[in-house]
């Protein structure tokens, strides 16, 4: 028997929505949150499939991208940034950001703010996805790329670096310098872009090394300077025996070495220090910061790259890794038995 074939009044009939409203939502426009979920779970019902959408997108072409980004005053993000503008202008595309704030809400309202402008697509920077975001950005029917941030879904594309790796190479690195009493300064417990990644690297690291992985020298906290400077004061202050420290993040390694210093302790006399990003300010820090370096202008590119063929050939999915380095400075002092040269 031939399938009952449905068309957008049936859609609008089933939801209890104008046909108006119907049409807005598989046009990509702004309608409001609960209209736009009665349509498409009445799309679902009747298996109504929309197969102009591609065509009309691609005909009524903005010419924009959306940027949702989780924190504008991070040096992180105006690096990554720079890298998305420049291959966007020359690929004849302009730039809508939009500051989340690491807010649920502020990147709930951020989709809602592209679908009314009509992006072609969006480039998600540098926060961990949750499952309602993932699924509010597959409703806008655009490509999405994510930059410095992955979430398991064929539908996305990301550009990252290998978190668990680049961890794993910075503490082979301690080691090899002599250091077996390294206490991490995690990210957060939680998170599967950057905290869960880089505390795997770390064990794996030790265990490599023949070194038990001690629960008591791991701190998990955030990635900002001040969560640096006071859990470092903690662990000073509770006296835990170690000589070298990996700090999540570049801010959390230098608001480890203020603590140190505070405490008339040296850096790296007294307590070695290797950080993680490559931030402009490692370079001034004093002593030097030794990081792992994240190339965040080349992420911004080629995730533009990526987006703006994504736009293109209307294809789905693609994971694109980049190199890390680490960049040797001065907060980094060999001890006895160290192996490398």
């Amino acid at each position: 028997m031939e399938k009952q074939r449905y068309n957008l009044k049936d859609v609008a009939k089933l939801a209890g929505v104008s046909l108006g409203t119907a049409s807005k939502v598989i046009n990509n426009q702004y309608v409001r949150p609960e209209a736009r979920l009665k349509v498409e779970e009445a799309m679902q019902e009747l298996d109504y499939t929309p197969n102009a959408i591609a065509r009309s997108l691609k005909a009524n072409s903005t010419k924009t991208i959306g940027i949702m980004i989780p924190d504008i005053s991070s040096p992180v993000v105006g690096k990554v940034l720079r890298g998305i503008e420049k291959i966007s202008r020359d690929s004849g595309y302009s730039i809508l950001l939009y500051n989340t704030t690491r807010n649920t809400r502020l990147e709930e309202d951020a989709i809602q703010a592209f679908m009314r402008s009509q992006v072609d697509g969006i480039i998600y920077l540098g926060n961990t996805v949750g499952d309602e975001i993932a699924e509010g950005l597959k409703r806008t029917h655009v490509p999405v790329v994510f930059a410095m941030t992955q979430y398991p879904d064929k539908y996305f594309s990301s550009v990252t670096i290998d978190n668990e790796a680049a961890a794993y190479h910075a503490v082979t690195y301690l080691c090899g310098r002599g250091h077996r009493r390294i206490c991490l300064l995690a990210g957060e417990a939680d998170d599967p872009n950057s905290g869960i990644p880089r505390t795997e690297g770390y064990c794996r690291a030790l265990g490599e090394q023949g070194i038990p992985v001690d629960p008591t020298l791991i701190v998990c906290g955030g990635y900002r300077l001040e969560r640096g400077y006071e859990d470092m004061k903690r662990l000073l202050g509770e006296r835990r025996d170690f000589t070298a420290v990996f700090a999540v993040s570049d801010d959390v390694a230098i608001g480890a070495m203020r603590a140190v210093q505070e405490a008339g302790l040296r850096v790296p006399e007294d307590l070695s220090i290797v950080g993680f990003d490559g931030i402009e300010m490692a370079e001034y820090t004093f002593p030097g910061l030794t990081t792992v370096s994240q190339p965040f202008e080349k992420i911004g590119e080629e995730a533009s790259r990526l987006l703006v063929s994504r736009m293109k050939d209307g294809k789905r999915g693609g994971n694109l890794v980049l190199p890390f380095a680490l960049q040797e400075r001065e907060s980094v002092l060999g001890l006895a038995g160290e192996t490398l040269p």
